[in-house]
């Protein structure tokens, strides 16, 4: 018989987060966190820092620390916070930078993005029992300043544009520093989109979940209002990309941001309901969203293979978004996949047929995940599936001498907060509950 899968997370947590993890993170040379690890956890790159990384991989020791106090989790959020405050943080310009060097030193001109400020920010509010007393908020509050005074976008709302190291933002026809030109997350100049926008969500959700700021309260509401009733509709599909006003500019959609919002939906929905400007977005009415998209993405953006793929079409995976770069199903999507079904699965709003059916597909999903994405030999998650017979081939063509297609655990862009929070998120809580608390606010011990 089957351990419950609030075990079976558990065990995951220790077997392919942890036990991999945390011998093998710190950087003692330069400080912060090692990033590029091999399919065997070996160094394997330049270990170039994305503040997306350090921030996040900060964060979920914040949230294993509060979920195992005691075992030494604390040292390492505060080792990941000493580096965002020296090697990330701008001390002339204030902000912090997308990306340093190993050695800390920035990366494409200093360039500075909101999307994963609202990371740094949720980790030094994570970090508040391991930093001397007040240091977590003022650094907090540090990085939330930055996001209103400088990426606040005072016409239409949301958190928006790319900025040089002195906080200017550049122009919507230039071509950015980085690699490709893009931003951090991949998207042309003069564009909103979704990612930053949830990541803000959950952001403000955190600063609201410890204190009772009508501003924090207020501008959570106004995001929460416009993402219920402009930026997505009854038909469950929430675009990617929005001009600067919020009109959605064609494109696919992201099946990954459609989980990850369930989940910030309802975690905000305790602290935003009917504080919109019209006292619009009831509890009802963003639960009934978060459900529409679950049920989106149940009906278009399975693969047909297992799990779900990148992106869809509003007819679902059809020509020609069947293909190579939608049809990836990468590592992440499929976590989130499990934490929104969950989500909803032990929701109290929720009817119990409906419940029922999110359990389903939960249990359904998150075997389909260990069976085709944990490392049961090395312990980790792979950023593709695998499939067992595939690795017994690749197994033995290593064994002969052979080459095969060599795999990371980790890079720049691959953290494990997505793995902490949905493990813990399945530990915390046992059958038969109905839980709507967010990781940050109820974690059990692990």
């Amino acid at each position: 018989m089957s351990l419950p899968i609030a075990e079976q997370a558990r065990i995951a947590l220790r077997r392919h987060v942890t036990d991999p993890l945390v011998a093998r993170c710190i950087d003692h040379e330069f400080g912060g966190f090692l990033v590029d690890f091999d399919e065997q956890w070996r160094p394997a790159g330049p270990h170039e820092k994305t503040l997306e990384h350090a921030a996040r991989t900060t964060a979920a020791f914040g949230l294993m620390h509060r979920a195992c106090p005691g075992e030494g989790y604390d040292a390492l959020v505060r080792h990941g916070c000493a580096f965002l405050q020296g090697a990330f943080w701008d001390s002339t310009h204030g902000g912090l930078f997308a990306k340093v060097d190993r050695g800390g030193h920035p990366c494409w001109e200093g360039l500075k993005h909101p999307h994963a400020v609202t990371y740094a920010a949720e980790a030094f509010l994570l970090a508040e029992p391991c930093l001397p007393p007040g240091d977590s908020r003022l650094w907090a509050n540090r990085c939330l300043a930055w996001m209103n005074d400088v990426a606040w976008d005072p016409i239409h709302g949301g958190y928006w544009g790319t900025y040089r190291r002195d906080n200017e933002r550049y122009a919507d026809d230039a071509r950015l520093p980085t690699l490709d030109g893009l931003d951090p997350v991949g998207v042309k100049l003069g564009f909103k989109e979704i990612n930053t926008f949830g990541d803000a969500i959950e952001m403000l959700t955190e600063f609201a979940a410890r204190e009772d700021s009508k501003l924090h309260r207020a501008r959570l509401a106004q995001l929460v209002d416009l993402l219920v009733h402009q930026l997505s509709d009854s038909t469950g599909m929430l675009p990617f990309l929005y001009r600067r006003d919020w009109r959605p500019v064609p494109d696919l959609i992201r099946v990954g941001q459609q989980f990850q919002t369930i989940h910030r939906l309802l975690a905000a929905s305790e602290f935003s309901a009917g504080l919109g400007p019209s006292g619009r977005s009831s509890t009802a009415e963003i639960v009934e969203r978060a459900r529409e998209f679950a049920d989106f993405c149940l009906a278009t953006a399975r693969h047909p293979s297992g799990g779900f793929c990148t992106a869809v079409s509003a007819n679902g995976r059809v020509w020609p978004t069947a293909g190579p770069s939608s049809d990836q199903r990468q590592w992440w999507i499929q976590l989130e996949a499990v934490r929104a079904f969950h989500a909803l699965a032990i929701h109290e709003s929720v009817d119990a047929a409906s419940r029922a059916r999110y359990e389903s597909a939960r249990d359904q999903q998150w075997t389909y995940l260990s069976d085709y994405f944990f490392d049961n030999r090395h312990g980790g998650i792979w950023e593709s599936p695998v499939d067992p017979a595939a690795r017994r081939n690749r197994r033995l063509k290593s064994l002969l001498g052979g080459k095969s297609e060599p795999m990371r655990k980790m890079h720049g862009w691959k953290d494990p907060l997505h793995e902490v929070g949905v493990f813990l998120a399945l530990a915390q809580t046992e059958p038969g509950s109905r839980s709507t608390a967010s990781p940050a606010q109820a974690i059990p011990a692990v």
